[in-house]
């Protein structure tokens, strides 16, 4: 029942926006009562807070992997994974600003998560310049102030896509990975220059560099639907 609970709610937070959907709404849509939902997740900010926290878990298999040879195709599978949670929760990163103001520990995991995550990448980092893949660090360059950068595009992706949103322009139409490696372009080595090369031969062959799924197929910048109540 917790699973479906949780499966409705992110369809219906998805599709109208958190502020829109009510708890008797998520009742309704697995036909049971408000009371009885209540008994399982008395606000919605514990709702909500069970669904990151399952956000979480699915994010852990983007990890890096703990032996072997590390491409940079790691780095590509890490965000093409990070792009198809966005996907599947794409309320959270449309309303991101929101839901941090609004549900206060919500927004402290998020912080903690975002830490963790920014020390992985660091070694990441650390190991692609061991390798020869980036160059060196200096007074001109800091890898924590692009780790930083990266961060920001993949997580307001989205809510830049909102408020960009014409014809003309183009640039915020693209996948967000491809920010990421024009950000990423100028630190790659001669090594590391080829193995991208590489790769980008190996994704145009494959077609693995483009998701068509639905949810990427809905405009960018589009307004929330107007939930059951306010038909």
């Amino acid at each position: 029942m917790i699973e479906k609970i949780k499966s409705s709610s992110v369809c219906l937070f998805n599709k109208y926006g958190i502020s829109s959907v009510s708890m008797e709404q998520i009742a309704d849509s697995i036909g049971i009562t408000t009371k009885n939902l209540n008994q399982l997740y008395k606000t919605k900010e514990l709702l909500l807070i069970s669904i990151y926290e399952d956000m979480y878990e699915e994010s852990l298999i983007f990890s890096i992997p703990s032996n072997g040879a590390i491409t940079l195709e790691h780095f590509e599978n890490i965000m093409l994974q990070y792009g198809n949670l966005q996907n599947k929760y794409t309320f959270f990163y449309n309303e991101i600003v929101f839901i941090i103001r609004n549900y206060p520990t919500i927004a402290k995991l998020h912080n903690r998560s975002s830490i963790q995550r920014f020390k992985e990448a660091k070694s990441l980092i650390n190991y692609y310049i061991e390798t020869d893949r980036f160059v060196h660090e200096n007074k001109f360059l800091s890898y924590d102030k692009l780790i930083h950068s990266i961060w920001m595009v993949g997580t307001f992706w989205r809510s830049q896509q909102q408020v960009i949103n014409c014809d003309e322009y183009t640039e915020s139409k693209c996948h967000f990975i491809e920010m990421h490696w024009n950000i990423l372009f100028p630190y790659l080595t001669e090594k590391g220059l080829d193995e991208y090369y590489q790769l980008r031969k190996l994704n145009l062959t494959s077609k693995k560099y483009i998701q068509k799924n639905e949810k990427d197929k809905q405009p960018f910048g589009r307004i929330w639907r107007k939930s059951p109540n306010q038909v």
